[in-house]
């Protein structure tokens, strides 16, 4: 039995969360550990430097991720693969939303393994139908998000079997992660419906991250190898001198952005002469106003510092975070999605077209 949440309870939980944004969850991220930073941070104001005036290459990217409604894990969305109902869902995205151009894709290593041949034939199907709208693709390669019910991922241990032991370091003839990457980056290599390739969500929710890295540089590096011509990145929530020398452009997750102070990264962008993109952004809630406030925070502050950005999400689905409790269990990052699941546009959520 799940427990009854009013929305005056829900209100007051997320305005909670979206004040204090120190804590650590996979939906925010701090820049920096200075004590001024935490202070505005803690207490919701918004950071008081001038935006760098800055060409981003990807400061009109405007989009959303997306998950499909129908399943609740990586595996299932793509082995039991509903295009029409894909279709339809980013119909309605392109409907309410009309000047989106971008979809973050959540690719599955697990289906892929199983069937490639049916994989990389629904991966071709979902780049045609976001062609159909207009929409350019970000596929995620692999994800270190882990919740209830579990996305699908990688792990430590599995790094440690699949990367290390088995395929020593991505050089054994059956490295597990190579057909994948051949099949999928390398048979789009030169496809100009793919914007970026993400390498991998969140990488640092691995405690381990020597080993995490050591994997996506040997990733990155694969890629380039195939011939990837897109750029590459690597979405994490603050972390970007660790994923600098894999990242062509680099990718955040902004959650609580209004107090964040986001021109560190431009100016650390900028100096690196690289883009900036948030891939993730808008923190969650069951009320429906208390949400549009924060998207109206968070775009406009993206907006304001010249930064593209990719909320999540899209559509209401049963994967974890992107419905509510009579779809399952709700965490604490609140119901993220902008679609609900009769179609219909959560109240105020059209709030970000202004941005």
């Amino acid at each position: 039995m799940r427990p009854s949440v009013s929305e005056s309870s829900a209100a007051s939980a997320d305005t909670r969360r979206a004040q204090q944004q120190v804590r650590c969850n996979r939906r925010e991220f701090v820049f920096g550990t200075t004590a001024a930073v935490l202070a505005a941070a803690s207490t919701g104001t918004a950071a008081t430097e001038e935006p760098i005036e800055w060409d981003n290459p990807y400061k009109d990217i405007r989009g959303f991720n997306y998950q499909p409604s129908y399943e609740a894990t990586g595996y299932a969305i793509w082995r039991y693969f509903q295009p029409d109902k894909i279709d339809v869902e980013l119909g309605r995205g392109k409907r309410y939303f009309p000047g989106i151009n971008t979809i973050r894709l959540w690719l599955s290593v697990d289906a892929f393994v199983v069937d490639p041949n049916a994989f990389a034939a629904n991966f071709e199907t979902v780049l045609q139908l976001l062609a159909k709208y207009g929409l350019k693709a970000v596929p995620t390669l692999f994800n270190n998000w882990h919740s209830v019910p579990d996305f699908g991922g990688i792990s430590e241990e599995m790094l440690r079997r699949k990367f290390v032991h088995d395929g020593k370091k991505g050089t054994a003839p059956n490295y597990v992660f190579r057909p994948y990457l051949e099949r999928i980056v390398g048979e789009h290599a030169k496809d100009e419906r793919i914007l970026l390739w993400d390498l991998c969500n969140e990488p640092h929710n691995n405690p381990n991250i020597k080993l995490t890295l050591e994997w996506l540089t040997h990733t990155y590096k694969t890629c380039k190898a195939l011939g990837a011509i897109q750029p590459i990145g690597v979405s994490v929530q603050s972390q970007l001198k660790d994923v600098e020398a894999i990242s062509d452009v680099f990718l955040i997750h902004p959650y609580g952005a209004a107090g964040r102070p986001l021109a560190r990264f431009v100016d650390f962008a900028k100096q690196r002469g690289k883009g900036l993109l948030a891939t993730e952004t808008c923190i969650g809630s069951l009320n429906d106003r208390a949400r549009a406030r924060t998207i109206a925070s968070d775009l406009a502050a993206l907006a304001k510092h010249g930064i593209g950005f990719l909320p999540h999400v899209l559509h209401e689905s049963l994967v974890a975070d992107c419905h509510r409790p009579q779809f399952g269990v709700v965490h604490s990052p609140g119901a993220m999605h902008f679609i609900n699941m009769d179609g219909s546009l959560r109240h105020g959520h059209d709030v970000f077209n202004k941005f």
